[in-house]
C-alpha cells in the first residue's frame, strides 16, 4: 500500500537544475525563432518598398566579394571571368570582368589603334550603374576610341591606381591615361589612420610610409573571400531581407558619427602630399610608355553642398596650378557641373547622383562625359 505514496512524492520532487536549464532554453529557442520570422517579414516589406534606400537580397548566390583583396601589388580587384548581380534599392546591376579582373570588355593586348587607360574606383568602374550607360562606355561609343576600364571599388585609391597601371594596364598597347579622382574618399583611401579608425586595419593593401616608399598590411590571401564563412555570408547577403536592413542600419549608426565630409574642402597636406605623388608614379610609367597622362576631378554631393554653402572649392584649384607645374592637364569637373543645373535649382545637382546612392546616375555620367569628351580632343 507504500507505492502510490512512494509515486506521487517523486512527483512532487523540484525539477533538477538541468531540466530547467532545457526548458529554459527551448523558450528563448522558440522566442528567438519567432522574433527571427517577425523580423524578416517585417524587413521584406521595408526592402521591396520604392523607396528603400540600400541594398536587396538579389535571390542569386554569388561567389562572395566580387571586390576582394587578391591581387598582390594593389590589393582588391575582380576575379577573371566573373559575374556579380547587385540589387540596390534603386538599381539592380550585373557585372561581368573579363578574363584579366577588370569590369570590362575583353580587349586584346596590343593595338595599333590610339588607346585610353581609364583608372579610378567605384566611380570609375561604374558601381550600380549597367555598362553601356557608364562614363567610359559613352566615351568610347561618342569618340570611336577605345576605352580601357580599370576601375574597381572596394576603397580603391591613388597608390592603388598607380601600382595596377604599372603591374597591369601598362601591358596594353596604349597613348593615353585618364585618371578619375575622386576627392571623397581618395584622400582616407591612402591614409592608414583613417582606415584603423574605421575597422579596415587589417586588410591587404598598400600605403605610403613617411618617406613615400610603399608598405603592405595585413596578409595576402588569393583566397580572400573565399572562406566557409564568406559563403555563408554570400547565402545571407542572397537570400535575408533581414541582413540588408542591419547592413543600413550599421551604416547608419557609422556615418552619424561623423561630419559632413567634403573631400574638395577638408584634406590635409599629408593627403595632398600623398595625392601629388601617387600621379607622379603614373606619370612617370606613363612617360616610359610614351603616353600622355590627364587628371580629372570627380565632385561628391557634399562638395556641390559646401560650394553652395560658403562658395568654397578648395582642391580645383590648387591641382590645376600644380599640374600646369608638372606637364599634367587636370579638369575639375565640380564648377561646370554645377553651371548644368536646370532652372538654377540649387538641389537640382543630386539628380546626377542615385537617390538610393551617392554614386552617379545615368544623368551624373552622361554630363561628365559632355563636358570630357572636349576637354580630352582639346588636349
Amino acid at each position: 500500500m507504500t507505492e502510490p505514496s512512494s509515486n506521487v512524492a517523486e512527483a512532487s520532487q523540484p525539477k533538477s537544475f538541468l531540466q530547467k536549464f532545457r526548458y529554459i532554453l527551448k523558450l528563448v529557442l522558440i522566442n528567438f525563432l519567432i522574433f527571427a520570422v517577425l523580423a524578416e517579414l517585417a524587413s521584406l516589406i521595408l526592402v521591396h518598398s520604392k523607396k528603400w534606400p540600400s541594398s536587396r537580397p538579389s535571390y542569386h548566390v554569388n561567389y562572395n566579394a566580387f571586390w576582394a583583396d587578391i591581387n598582390p601589388s594593389f590589393g582588391v580587384w575582380h576575379r577573371p571571368n566573373g559575374h556579380f548581380v547587385h540589387k540596390g534599392g534603386c538599381y539592380t546591376v550585373e557585372y561581368d570582368t573579363n578574363s584579366y579582373g577588370a569590369r570590362d570588355i575583353e580587349r586584346t593586348v596590343h593595338s595599333s589603334a590610339p588607346r585610353t587607360i581609364v583608372l579610378g574606383d567605384s566611380f570609375i568602374e561604374g558601381l550600380a550603374t549597367p555598362a553601356d550607360v557608364r562614363l567610359t562606355n559613352i566615351l568610347e561609343r561618342d569618340t570611336g576610341r577605345e576605352h580601357l576600364n580599370f576601375g574597381t571599388a572596394g576603397d580603391f585609391g591613388p597608390l592603388q591606381y598607380s601600382l595596377l597601371y604599372k603591374t597591369m594596364a601598362a601591358n596594353f598597347d596604349h597613348n593615353l591615361v585618364v585618371v578619375g579622382v575622386l576627392p571623397d574618399n581618395d584622400f582616407h583611401d591612402m591614409s592608414p589612420e583613417f582606415r584603423k579608425s574605421v575597422g579596415d586595419g587589417n586588410r591587404y593593401r598598400p600605403y605610403y610610409a613617411d618617406d613615400f616608399s610603399v608598405y603592405y598590411t595585413g596578409h595576402f590571401d588569393p583566397q580572400s573571400g573565399e572562406s566557409l564563412g564568406d559563403h555563408t555570408e554570400a547565402v545571407l547577403r542572397a537570400y535575408l531581407a533581414s541582413y540588408h536592413v542591419g547592413q543600413y542600419l550599421y551604416s547608419l549608426t557609422y556615418w552619424r558619427t561623423l561630419s559632413p565630409y567634403s573631400g574638395y574642402n577638408d584634406y590635409t597636406p599629408l593627403d595632398l602630399a600623398r595625392l601629388e605623388h601617387a600621379l607622379l608614379d603614373i606619370k612617370t610609367t606613363a612617360d616610359a610608355h610614351g603616353a600622355k597622362f590627364m587628371v580629372f576631378l570627380i565632385p561628391r554631393a557634399n562638395d556641390f553642398r559646401r560650394l553652395h554653402q560658403v562658395g568654397t572649392d578648395r582642391l580645383g584649384p590648387v591641382m590645376q596650378e600644380w599640374g600646369s607645374q608638372n606637364g599634367i592637364p587636370v579638369k575639375d569637373l565640380l564648377p561646370e557641373m554645377d553651371a548644368r543645373v536646370q532652372n538654377g535649382s540649387k538641389t537640382d545637382y543630386m539628380s546626377y547622383f542615385l537617390a538610393c546612392d551617392g554614386h552617379w546616375s545615368a544623368k551624373g555620367d552622361a554630363v561628365a562625359a559632355q563636358i570630357l569628351e572636349p576637354w580630352l580632343a582639346e588636349k
